[in-house]
């Protein structure tokens, strides 16, 4: 909407037991949003609405085509000076600022300690086979599909809002292939590294953090996007409003 002033939206999609409701997520979450009679006064309680209508509506879709699939999603909405964050199982975005890592949210993991209350009040169960698994199955927790695994495998979003200020550098939208084997300070460092070697070009950024995770030993697909709030070649006293999304990089490696 035009009377919005400057939008943008970034998003990572996570699919297990096949590509269908990763690939479905990605067409539909963003148009579902937009959709939501919440959208234009409150995109927190939007982005969580279009969750769950994507997740049932790929629910029905899985059951007329007999997949069983579902995946995670990180989402990250921008609009104006403020950040809007929803998410479901263990995809994660995180924020730096002024050169510093800051926590947006926690995954939805089977052995947090509230997931796994939540799983076992609905008479699931959180064991380990290899890592956390609800009912021996699922590593995650919330997922859009897996509606074989509902409820325990649930498809409530959580969201959050952040305020914008113009010191913020840039956002590290990731999948748990990422996050599994790098932690926020060693990503900051990667990044900063890359662009002191590379004159502040930013354009490989994410390939360099993708491949850090592989030599870490992820052995998992991994999907990095970075979103450069302000110039990085600016000095570190030449904030400004953020108006606009200056770039974004985005890496894959499939395994």
């Amino acid at each position: 909407e035009a009377d919005q002033g400057e939008q943008a939206y970034f998003a990572v999609f996570d699919g297990h037991g096949g590509v269908d409701a990763a690939i479905y997520a990605s067409i539909h979450l963003h148009v579902n949003l937009v959709h939501q009679e919440a959208f234009q006064h409150d995109p927190a309680e939007a982005l969580c609405k279009a969750f769950r209508v994507t997740d049932e509506r790929f629910v029905q879709k899985a059951a007329r085509e007999s997949l069983r699939c579902g995946t995670t999603g990180v989402v990250t909405f921008i609009r104006r000076n403020m950040l809007y964050v929803a998410w479901l199982g263990d995809s994660q975005v995180m924020l730096v600022k002024r050169g510093q890592a800051v926590e947006l949210m926690k995954p939805h993991k089977p052995d947090r300690e509230d997931e796994k209350k939540r799983i076992e009040a609905l008479g699931g169960c959180v064991v380990w086979f290899g890592a956390w698994r609800v009912n021996g199955s699922l590593s995650v927790s919330r997922a859009i599909g897996d509606a074989e695994h509902k409820p325990y495998i649930c498809g409530d979003a959580d969201s959050g809002s952040t305020v914008l200020d113009g010191s913020e550098d840039y956002l590290i939208l990731a999948c748990d292939g990422f996050y599994d084997t790098v932690n926020p300070d060693e990503a900051v460092k990667v990044v900063a590294d890359h662009l002191k070697e590379n004159n502040g070009d930013s354009s490989m950024v994410a390939h360099k953090l993708v491949a850090s995770a592989r030599d870490a030993g992820s052995s998992d697909n991994i999907t990095v996007i970075v979103v450069f709030l302000r110039d990085m070649s600016w000095t570190e006293n030449s904030f400004q409003d953020i108006h606009i999304i200056r770039s974004n990089s985005e890496g894959v490696f499939q395994n």
